[in-house]
């Protein structure tokens, strides 16, 4: 799990953006040690002039000269030290900040491929009920309705789902959680459906927008087979994908973070601001040309300018029986 936060719910992106402010600080101070050491330097040196003009009179300036010539030498050697040690602070800061994104990425993907594999399991588990088999072995008003009672409470108790669907081997909806205008309609041209047909098992799209649910979702489609082993049709469920939003909202990032799940073209197909899902392309970064690669887990630092991006990435490793679709977490955030 990613050590996002502490027991007491302390978000750690506010303690790095702290730990970072305090950095500055630091470098700066040293910096102006370092120009005010530069100002003693020029100031001994411009003293030594002075006391060789003066002569005899001057000897003894002078050796007040050199020692602040020679405290002002050692002082530089000492900043020189502190700067390093300053940078290296920074390096390890910056690579444990990257950690902690890639950590964060992985417990996110992690949890939406936990989440997704329990709708995988569930659409196989109802395509076993014996009155939806039933239903479709021994279509009548009687049989039509016991699964559509199932149907209507499977929607009601789960919640996850926009809707599902029970469809007969000739393509036609004869039963409906929510969209009771589906009924009757043919899907028989639907990918979901005839890839479920061809391949005789258990089905799942990419994330898409579905203009009859009028919203983003998930297919999980399973054949529903009779006790002679015969293929009756097909029960699919329609994931409300907003339940994948809710848990990238409970991450902890600071006010400039943001994460991405991206599908294997690059595209975004799930942010904290909904506005960019099917929009925003991350196919150019560094992030997705890593998981594209088949890089599991890691991160990379960016700086332009004054600013340091942090990114992490994570893609997905499937659970169990569920494999996923090749899909990836992009955390980015700037310090």
């Amino acid at each position: 799990m990613a050590l996002t936060s502490d027991k007491s719910g302390t978000n750690l992106s506010v303690v790095f953006d702290s730990l970072i402010a305090d950095y500055n600080v630091l470098h700066k101070s040293l910096n102006d040690i370092y120009n005010e050491s530069q100002n003693i330097r020029i100031l001994s040196f411009n003293s030594s002039i002075e006391a060789a003009r003066a002569g005899e009179a001057g000897k003894g300036f002078r050796v007040i000269a050199n020692e602040i010539k020679r405290i002002s030498e050692k002082n530089d050697s000492e900043n020189r030290l502190c700067q390093e040690v300053v940078n290296k602070i920074e390096n390890e800061m910056f690579n444990l900040i990257g950690i902690r994104t890639a950590e964060m990425a992985f417990d996110i993907i992690d949890k939406i491929d936990r989440n997704l594999f329990e709708r995988y399991c569930d659409v196989q588990a109802w395509a076993t009920f014996g009155k939806i088999i039933e239903c479709l072995h021994s279509p009548c008003d009687k049989t039509q309705n016991e699964a559509q009672d199932i149907i209507e409470n499977l929607v009601r108790i789960y919640e996850v789902y926009h809707d599902v669907l029970l469809v007969n081997l000739e393509g036609i909806v004869v039963c409906a959680g929510v969209h009771k205008n589906l009924l009757g309609t043919s899907v028989a041209g639907k990918s979901w459906f005839s890839d479920v047909l061809s391949e005789k098992q258990a089905t799942y799209s990419d994330m898409y927008f579905s203009p009859s649910m009028g919203d983003w979702t998930i297919s999980y489609s399973s054949p529903v087979v009779s006790a002679s082993g015969e293929i009756l049709g097909v029960i699919s469920t329609r994931f409300n994908w907003n339940f994948i939003l809710e848990i990238m909202k409970s991450a902890q990032l600071s006010d400039t973070g943001r994460i991405y799940v991206v599908n294997s073209k690059g595209l975004v197909i799930a942010s904290r601001v909904k506005e960019e899902i099917g929009k925003v392309d991350l196919k150019s970064t560094e992030a997705f040309k890593a998981v594209s690669g088949n890089r599991k887990i890691g991160y990379y630092n960016e700086k332009t300018g004054s600013e340091n991006r942090v990114w992490g990435y994570a893609l997905t490793p499937g659970y169990n029986s569920y494999k996923g679709k090749s899909w990836s977490v992009v955390v980015t955030e700037i310090y």
